[in-house]
């Protein structure tokens, strides 16, 4: 059981779960305009673990952005009120896929053109949101199971499947969002034991 106070546990984990999506910002491969390509876009991936350490950072920073506001707030975390973690995930995913943390002077045009969401959903950018949703998941789950909630913890088990299907084609995506969510979702059980535990 945790010693320090509710509300101090709650900043704490919401600093991390910032520091992590700001990290997520600069490590998530984006698509960005370019002049020198047919398509007007193109794929920037900033660092050669992107495919790794993105899906990582963002699940962490949902599921403590999760966590931490319900901490800070003293109010019980519902089951359904988890569910905004593999929301919080996929958004993260998008809207940094779009360029908004490596290219933010581009971003705007990005995110106005059709052809850039297409690109992101068929490359790598879906592969990233599938890991962020499987991280982002597990806080759901593991709160619908102690709470018995039956129907969050079915749809938080489709958000299971249908991140596993969407990312098929890149495991350790999917491997290390699944374990820094459950991570996240172990420390939030150990320092916010009232919330977490049945």
């Amino acid at each position: 059981m945790s010693m320090l106070p509710r509300r101090l546990v709650g900043l704490v984990a919401l600093v991390v779960a910032a520091a992590s999506l700001a990290l997520a910002a600069g490590t998530t491969p984006a698509i960005v305009a370019s002049s020198t390509s047919s398509t007007g876009f193109a794929a920037v991936t900033p660092s050669p673990v992107s495919l790794l350490a993105s899906p990582a950072l963002l699940a962490v920073g949902s599921v403590l952005f999760v966590g931490g506001a319900a901490a800070l707030a003293d109010a019980n975390l519902s089951a359904r009120a988890a569910m905004l973690a593999p929301t919080l995930g996929v958004v993260a995913a998008g809207v940094f896929g779009l360029g908004f943390g490596l290219d933010p002077g581009s971003a705007l045009a990005t995110a106005t053109d059709p052809a850039a969401y297409e690109l992101l959903g068929t490359g790598i950018g879906a592969r990233i949101a599938a890991g962020a949703v499987a991280g982002g998941a597990v806080a759901p789950v593991v709160r619908a199971s102690t709470t018995e909630d039956t129907v969050v913890l079915l749809v938080g088990a489709a958000l299971l499947l249908a991140a596993v299907a969407a990312g098929s084609d890149a495991p350790l995506a999917l491997l290390t969002g699944g374990v820094a969510g459950a991570l996240a979702v172990g420390a939030l059980w150990a320092v916010d034991s009232a919330a977490w535990r049945p």
